[in-house]
């Protein structure tokens, strides 16, 4: 394996939820504020999630997954008039994101386990940064599915895994992003989206952002009522 290639590994969702329950809640904060590289990499992030999702032209409930401090979340309320809620393992994180972010429905869950949401409650469940570090996507995409309405939305937010994207993370990790490493299970450029499409996902959109090292992709969801 190149010292490059990114290391995808087998881990179990406790451990991956212990991992991610460790990370600071202000680290998103303190990057954007002391990292120009953070900074840019967020700025672009939040310029092109903002666009998206103005772009769909959302009416319904919307779920963001894997909230943590809320700062993303915060930005997909900004870009519609819609009730926006924020999903997360963390308790600590959930608690911060309350304190900062008071019109948007923050709850604590260890999702996709015992989810609070009736069936076909949203209409676009949101997903940045968040699927390429979950070993039970299967389960995660099977839920996701049951939350969305008739041809809802998943929005995700994933790395595309190229050469420069894998040269970044080789010095994140290895300078300032210790926390992250070793928390990829997942390589969409190599495994594709079958998992998706198994579950009734088809992709409708995408868009490749900061030198293609990360990608939106808009899925939307058929659902056949029996």
């Amino acid at each position: 394996m190149s010292c490059l290639s990114l290391k995808i590994i087998m881990i179990t969702k406790e451990e991956l939820d212990h991992k991610h329950q460790s990370v600071p809640v202000d680290y998103y904060q303190r990057g954007v504020k002391t990292n120009i590289f953070q900074k840019y990499w967020h700025g672009s992030c939040i310029k092109h999630i903002s666009r998206v999702v103005k772009n769909l032209n959302l009416n319904g409930k919307i779920l963001d997954l894997g909230c943590h401090s809320g700062d993303r979340t915060n930005v997909i309320n900004k870009a519609t008039d819609c009730q926006v809620y924020g999903i997360d393992i963390s308790p600590q994180a959930i608690d911060y994101a309350k304190s900062r972010f008071s019109k948007i429905t923050f709850i604590y869950n260890d999702f996709p386990r015992n989810s609070p949401f009736s069936d076909s409650y949203f209409q676009a469940v949101t997903a940045f940064d968040v699927l390429e570090h979950v070993p039970d996507l299967p389960d995660v995409l099977a839920e996701i599915k049951r939350l969305l309405n008739k041809d809802g939305y998943l929005v995700v937010g994933i790395p595309s895994e190229n050469f420069l994207f894998k040269l970044a993370w080789f010095f994140w990790t290895r300078l300032r992003g210790k926390v992250w490493d070793d928390i990829h299970v997942h390589d969409f450029k190599k495994e594709g989206f079958k998992l998706f499409e198994d579950q009734g996902f088809s992709i409708v959109g995408e868009k490749n952002i900061i030198f293609n090292m990360w990608k939106i992709i808009v899925f939307r969801v058929k659902k056949i009522n029996l």
